[in-house]
């Protein structure tokens, strides 16, 4: 059960209407609606008011939602929305920070949150800026400058949800230690800069990774394509859940290996992969391996 059903459980379990548990935490009947309907998620003084009126943990108020504050209890956190009413590129400009989440969302807005536990001064540090035409928008998370880059790869996480009918295609830079990629079908997300794990979760599209960091990927019930555009890199991934894949190795001087880092494809395949398969996973770039950690 995720928090907005359980929300309405609880509230109806202790017969209670929305407006009187509104009053009992101190917010407008306007943000319980929000909340029981999925379309945002109460900060962490308001989740510490609601643990206390039920009497439950966060854990239990959290332990099946998929957004950003389920893995982490911040402090301190910043929301900015902006409509959307037609297909987009989208273009993020995140710079520094420590964790990047893409994920759907069934508002009709965009929305970038940024969180943390330890940059108390979140709001004036970390700005949002979005600009858009007729076909491209560009969202811009720009810091100030009393935020150092180590600062922002140590504390600076970042949610990006995205309404699902209205993404087209997206880039991505920044420099980053996590980009996850989450419950999204989209046509391609183009990723761009420095990072050290990505996981494709859920998710179905083509994910490009244009960076030569040697990258850990993770995939869990993904399809579509995985574009490795590496120079000189060493990458490993890693298939958490059966995953019919086919690998191509269209590169110069790149190869597939196995756990035991022996060559499963060292020149192009000639082949074309099944009907059936889930993901394709491409090498291109020059003088770089990806080994498949394992496959169960």
């Amino acid at each position: 059960m995720n928090f907005a059903d359980k929300l309405k459980e609880l509230r109806k379990q202790k017969g209670i209407s929305q407006e009187q548990l509104a009053e009992k935490i101190h917010v407008s009947r306007q943000a319980i609606t929000k909340w029981e309907t999925g379309i945002g998620i109460p900060d962490i003084e308001n989740l510490l008011a609601i643990s206390s009126l039920f009497n439950e943990s966060l854990d239990s108020l959290l332990s099946e939602e998929k957004s950003l504050i389920s893995k982490h209890e911040f402090f301190y956190e910043s929301r900015t929305e902006y409509d959307l009413d037609c297909q987009k590129k989208i273009d993020l400009h995140i710079g520094a920070a420590h964790e990047v989440i893409i994920e759907k969302t069934r508002d009709e807005k965009i929305q970038v949150i940024a969180a943390s536990n330890r940059l108390n001064y979140l709001a004036q540090q970390v700005k949002v800026k979005i600009t858009e035409n007729e076909k491209r928008m560009d969202v811009i998370v720009k810091h100030s400058s009393d935020l150092s880059d180590i600062a922002a790869i140590e504390n600076l996480f970042i949610l990006v949800r995205i309404p699902e009918k209205f993404v087209a295609d997206a880039e991505l830079s920044s420099e980053l230690e996590n980009l996850k990629v989450r419950d999204l079908t989209f046509d391609a997300i183009e990723f761009s800069g420095k990072a050290k794990n990505v996981s494709f979760v859920n998710a179905k599209g083509n994910l490009e990774l244009d960076t030569n960091s040697n990258l850990f990927v993770k995939v869990n019930g993904a399809k579509g394509r995985i574009d490795f555009n590496q120079i000189h890199a060493v990458s490993k991934i890693t298939f958490v859940e059966s995953t019919n894949y086919y690998l191509k190795n269209a590169g110069r001087f790149t190869r597939f290996v196995d756990a035991d880092a022996k060559i499963i494809s060292g020149r192009n395949k000639k082949e074309e992969p099944e009907a059936d398969t889930d993901l394709i996973v491409e090498i291109n770039g020059w003088k770089s391996e990806v080994q498949i950690v394992k496959a169960e």
